[in-house]
């Protein structure tokens, strides 16, 4: 009898085991094979030129690209950054517009679908719909070609004067709602009796989100914070769809997808591959380094609070 109840629980913790193995077989092997494998085999790449020798003329072409007066890359880097900056500065509204949302304002329901609106469609709907708004045929346009007394209607997202800040007004609007479900979530954890112990104590709005809120949620503050920090080299917008990188509105990214694309045959285009590991493992230490230094500095901003 016992030897039964034995072989039936060795039967039963093999079973067990087989489970486990098969449920993290899966996700190990997709780590190693795209995660590992992916960038190892860049930065292998980073450091062999054409023929597969050992060399750092990768790193030495991307210097001497981004020294030339006419460079992509320099419009790409001034590009890119300014749209980092306009993301980075979008942080506080994005906030400030959840915890209004989240203090249920007049009117919250209705702003929570039409904010949120934008993140559900496609991003091509979005920058269809956009495209038409801006267009010539679009009052927008009209307007600004009847702002600066123009004799014709400015083709805004096809003209290097313009293009640049259509680009990032589409990517205000866009970012404008933020993470609406993120903060809404954050929020909603924190205890109705510490915000009615401030209102006993007469504190404004203003008051409750800075010096109550703020503090309580942190954690999920300074994450966001580092996340949109470690992005920097890869801030974008809808560039490529709006104007596929032309008129001076080219970023990192789409100037690295176009240089893959472009082919081969000359000094800044051939050994594509090998030439963009290493671009992508000079912007991938310095984004780190930034994130870092953050990150250190927000842990320092507030002692960790339970709730």
């Amino acid at each position: 009898m016992s030897s039964n109840i034995i072989r039936k629980k060795h039967k039963k913790d093999k079973g067990k085991i087989m489970f486990i193995l098969f449920a993290i077989t899966i996700p190990i092997a997709n780590w190693l094979l795209f995660y590992v494998y992916t960038n190892a085999s860049s930065i292998g790449m980073a450091f062999t030129n054409a023929s597969g020798a050992l060399s750092i003329d990768n790193f030495k072409r991307f210097f001497d690209e981004f020294n030339l007066p006419s460079s992509d890359i320099r419009i790409a880097l001034r590009n890119t950054l300014i749209t980092f900056a306009i993301q980075f500065a979008m942080f506080i509204p994005q906030v400030l517009v959840s915890y209004f949302i989240y203090k249920k304002v007049v009117g919250h329901r209705f702003f929570r679908i039409v904010f949120f609106l934008p993140a559900v469609l496609f991003s091509v709907c979005t920058a269809m719909c956009f495209t038409k708004m801006v267009g010539v045929n679009g009052f927008i346009a009209q307007g600004v070609g009847q702002l600066l007394g123009l004799d014709n209607v400015p083709e805004l997202l096809a003209d290097s004067r313009f293009a640049n800040y259509v680009v990032w007004a589409n990517m205000i609007w866009l970012s404008f709602p933020g993470d609406l479900i993120i903060w809404g979530g954050t929020f909603a954890r924190i205890p109705n009796d510490v915000l009615e112990s401030g209102k006993i104590d007469g504190v404004t709005w203003w008051q409750e989100f800075t010096k109550i809120i703020v503090p309580l949620v942190w954690p999920t503050v300074a994450l966001k914070l580092v996340l949109t920090i470690c992005g920097v080299f890869g801030a974008t917008g809808q560039v490529f769809l709006l104007t596929g990188g032309s008129y001076e509105t080219v970023t990192l990214s789409v100037w690295m997808y176009k240089t893959l694309l472009s082919g081969s045959g000359n000094q800044f285009t051939s050994n594509v591959y090998n030439y963009l590991s290493a671009v992508g493992i000079i912007m991938t230490v310095i984004a780190v380094a930034i994130s870092l230094v953050i990150k250190k500095i927000t842990d320092k901003a507030f002692d960790d609070i339970e709730f």
